[in-house]
């Protein structure tokens, strides 16, 4: 038995020997991009790494690496005249190399110290700010009430109140309108959680649409079992309710990139697995790719477990016909697994012919230069 998996291994080894993926993707994290020197160093790295794209985390924690009219500058970056953005698009473009504004939507800060800039969201909009359950229409300002909610990720802004898509929107229209980007790359846009989108504001504007019975826009089943039809009926409702949040914001963003710069890649980073992106984190990213809300989805892959990371590839190839598995790009994660454990995702990744793997993250591999020998072999021919 033994004999026959290392002759499989074998085999699969060497039918994707020699393959390589039309796009080779690399998310870059914001603290590489504070300097001129270290994006120097990031685009050397990647032009003799064949990535052909890189995801630049250019908004993160509701900061801007970037100069924004109205979104605050992040406090890493000391010297006020530099534009990392505009930097790395001019190096980059110099080398055929596109550049993806990667830019983290929903969450609005992670830290245990609170922003420094007095205009951040944190301070002047906490009434934008998700939380738990139904707060039964009450809303503490409070900002001790506030940070006792701020566990795991940190802070959401609630997607489903009125105001937040249109602030959304106005982050990502700058962005496409100032700037050369290739690809306009959405993370976070979920919801934190399952428990999350109570938001007083957002549960008030909710109820009086539903008084009003209000239109559910691209309903999904839901999986979540209740005891009683009308329990059920009202789940279903509210979660159909959360899931168009996000979709309709991933729909105008098209639409906007779409009007000013046409030819500009609308990419999402997403749960990988289908089913539990759609009921657990209302993110129907399927509907995103079939309605053509996106241009590429880059599932975070991010599981060490082979056998986690090819059950998700199985649910993608039972929903998607070809057409539409031609526009996902596999996530692949560096920071909790071995290289060769990584490779053999690379290599299954070819096998199951997507045209391109992102790799998180380019600071991994940096810091690791002897780890990321196998997997250098792996993507460059």
């Amino acid at each position: 038995m033994t004999l026959f998996v290392a002759l499989l291994f074998f085999l699969f080894t060497e039918y994707v020997r020699g393959r390589e993926f039309d796009h080779q993707c690399l998310w870059v994290v914001r603290n590489t991009i504070t300097s001129p020197d270290k994006i120097d160093k990031m685009l050397d790295f990647a032009l003799e790494n064949n990535f052909n794209h890189l995801m630049i985390q250019v908004r993160g924690r509701g900061e801007a690496f970037y100069n924004s009219e109205f979104v605050p500058r992040s406090s890493v970056l000391f010297n006020d005249l530099f534009d990392p953005l505009e930097y790395v698009l001019k190096k980059a473009h110099q080398n055929n190399i596109q550049i993806h504004a990667w830019v983290n939507m929903y969450i609005l800060w992670s830290s245990v110290e609170p922003p420094e800039a007095e205009n951040h969201l944190y301070y002047i909009h906490p009434d934008w700010i998700d939380q738990k359950g139904n707060n039964e229409g009450k809303f503490n300002q409070n900002k001790n009430t506030l940070e006792t909610s701020n566990d795991g990720e940190g802070y959401y802004l609630a997607p489903n109140h009125p105001a937040v898509a249109p602030y959304l929107l106005n982050v990502l229209r700058e962005i496409v309108e100032k700037y050369e980007i290739d690809g306009l790359h959405l993370d976070y846009i979920r919801y934190k959680d399952y428990e999350f989108g109570g938001n007083a504001f957002a549960l008030n504007n909710y109820q009086k649409q539903t008084e009003d019975n209000a239109p559910i826009f691209l309903s999904a089943e839901s999986t979540v079992e209740e005891k009683g039809k009308h329990s059920a009926s009202r789940s279903l409702k509210w979660n159909n309710y959360r899931r168009n949040a996000v979709t309709e914001l991933v729909k105008k963003a098209k639409e906007m990139a779409m009007t000013i710069r046409p030819n500009c890649i609308l990419s999402a980073a997403v749960k990988p697995n289908l089913y539990i992106a759609r009921d657990r984190f209302f993110q129907e990213w399927d509907v995103w790719l079939a309605s053509g809300y996106l241009d590429w989805v880059i599932p975070m892959n991010y599981t060490p477990s082979f056998r986690n990371f090819a059950a998700n590839i199985d649910l993608i190839y039972e929903n998607f016909p070809p057409k539409y598995r031609e526009r996902i790009i596999m996530g692949i994660s560096t920071y909790n697994q071995s290289s060769s454990e990584a490779v053999n995702k690379i290599n299954y990744s070819k096998l199951k012919q997507f045209p391109g793997v992102s790799i998180f993250s380019y600071n991994v591999l940096e810091e690791n230069p002897d780890y990321y020998v196998p997997i250098r072999k792996a993507l460059v021919k």
